[in-house]
């Protein structure tokens, strides 16, 4: 491939350190990212675009796509990295080349929280998920949920979404609490269901998923791997809000290895796991894309996006890639810096 390399991102979390990480790894890259229309612009890509364009260019698919080839060409683009509408770009004849981390149908399966946890059952990893379509069905489910205490009491999500949005713990907490402390994601059984029951007078609700409750704690993989083979990882164990555990060895590594090959899993991507009540750990989610903690990662010498980015510019092959062992704690501090509009 020649020099300089072009990589671009289209809307994604936590990207401009991303591309900054690549870029400090190897000064021949250019990495763009594309962002929404109302997005900050963060220091790290090479630039930052607008996705589609426009609003308008944004929505509709063949319009995005002539943006897309346009964008391909004037950039001189050689890999395209889409985190969003992978499907409609996967089936188009693109003039440079497409990452994808896994294949269409596998994507859908693991944006899908109900499919991809049916797919598991049988394996101890397995999280049992119901799911819900109806206010009748949540109720039903609820009436029927074991008495097991807050620590395994039930949780839902949305049965299509990212980023934790729509989580809630179904608790027996006072009437007020999802408004006074929304970040602790309670909310009374009752109100949630009231809610879901009002929203079906406009129309069917958008389905939801429900699952128990696990107290935790939670380790994130950020894993690499090249066509279904794990090639390295950091698994990050959350201890508070402000500190990570990192670790590049783990006694879950043959459990990753497992799912990494059985969905062919392909460049940089993230699953997470949580301890249940019994101490097992259950596998939440696989994410096809880099998770925004992986900076952490390689801040304290794990090379995953270094790596990444010398995998995909055929700088580094699957098998000189190197697995350093590091075991460490990070902490946390904000720092406020301005950011272009």
């Amino acid at each position: 491939m020649t020099l300089p390399v072009r990589i671009w991102f289209n809307r994604g979390f936590s990207l401009a350190p991303i591309a900054g990480l690549m870029r400090s790894a190897d000064p021949s890259l250019e990495v763009y990212v594309s962002v929404s229309p109302m997005s900050a612009h963060y220091p790290g890509p090479t630039a930052t675009w607008i996705d589609g364009g426009t609003d308008d260019a944004a929505g509709d698919p063949e319009t995005y796509l002539d943006w897309v080839r346009e964008t391909i060409d004037r950039h001189a683009i050689d890999i395209f990295i889409p985190t969003r509408r992978r499907k409609l770009i996967a089936a188009a004849d693109l003039p440079c080349r497409v990452h994808l981390p896994a294949d269409v149908p596998t994507l859908e399966l693991l944006d899908d929280k109900y499919a991809f946890a049916a797919s598991l059952a049988g394996e101890d990893y397995h999280l049992p998920t119901y799911r819900v379509a109806t206010g009748d069905a949540l109720a039903a489910l609820l009436a029927d949920w074991p008495d097991a205490g807050d620590d395994a009491g039930p949780c839902v999500k949305p049965r299509q979404g990212v980023n934790g949005l729509g989580f809630w713990r179904l608790m027996d907490v006072s009437p007020m609490a999802h408004l006074q402390d929304s970040e602790r994601r309670r909310i009374r059984p009752d109100h949630y269901l009231a809610a879901l029951r009002e929203q079906e007078r406009h129309g069917p609700i958008d389905e939801i998923v429900a699952m128990a409750y696990l107290p935790g704690p939670e380790i994130s993989f950020d894993i690499l791997a090249d066509r279904g083979r794990l090639l390295k990882y950091a698994a990050r164990t959350k201890l508070g809000t402000s500190r990570q555990h990192i670790a590049t060895r783990h006694p879950l590594e043959p459990v990753v290895a497992s799912i990494v090959g059985r969905f062919a899993l392909h460049g940089l991507v993230n699953a997470q796991f949580r301890r249940a009540i019994d101490g097992s750990w259950k596998l939440l989610e696989i994410n096809a894309r880099p998770a925004g903690g992986v900076v952490y990662a390689d801040q304290v010498g794990c090379r995953l996006v270094a790596d990444w980015a010398g995998l995909l510019t055929g700088r580094l092959s699957a098998d000189t890639i190197d697995r350093s062992a590091i075991d460490t704690e990070v902490a946390f501090s904000t720092v406020v810096q301005p950011v272009a509009a």
